[in-house]
């Protein structure tokens, strides 16, 4: 169907939009450095979406 190069753009397309709906809802740029609850929670996102970055990299070498 897609060839691997493909599927790995399209996974990070999806882990970038992602990120970005969340930021987006966390709230404006002020809100988020005066909020130290915020400055953790969209830590916290990005440690996420790297590690699932790392996972869907190594599946792609191997599959």
């Amino acid at each position: 169907m897609f060839g691997k190069p493909i599927i790995l753009i399209i996974v990070l397309i999806l882990l970038l939009i992602f990120y970005l709906v969340i930021r987006v809802s966390a709230g404006k740029k002020k809100e988020i450095e005066d909020s130290q609850k915020l400055t953790k929670y969209l830590f916290g996102v990005r440690t996420l979406i790297l590690i699932l970055a790392v996972v869907g990299l190594i599946l792609w070498f191997f599959l």
